[in-house]
């Protein structure tokens, strides 16, 4: 699974704003590359929603009983994981 840019067309129906957010010190010739996110201001704190894409083997792993491994940086706790287009 990796990160994808938002489609305009998808991130007009979303709430917020798109931001991308860079690698650390915003070294460009990081091996990390850039991510593109919404942020929502929401009463608890800011959401970021970033669309991911599955890659080969992905669908296949996810059939035979994988599962899905999200990790995070810092303090922020994932709250929802969905299926969209």
């Amino acid at each position: 699974m990796r990160p994808v840019p938002i489609p305009d067309a998808v991130a007009e129906q979303m709430p917020g704003h798109r931001v991308v957010i860079g690698p650390p010190g915003n070294d460009l010739t990081s091996p990390i590359p850039p991510v593109e996110a919404m942020v929502e201001a929401l009463p608890a704190g800011r959401a970021l929603t970033v669309r991911i894409v599955l890659e080969d083997g992905d669908l296949e792993k996810l059939a035979a009983g994988g599962a899905i491994h999200l990790t995070m940086l810092g303090h922020v706790v994932p709250f929802d994981v969905r299926v969209g287009l």
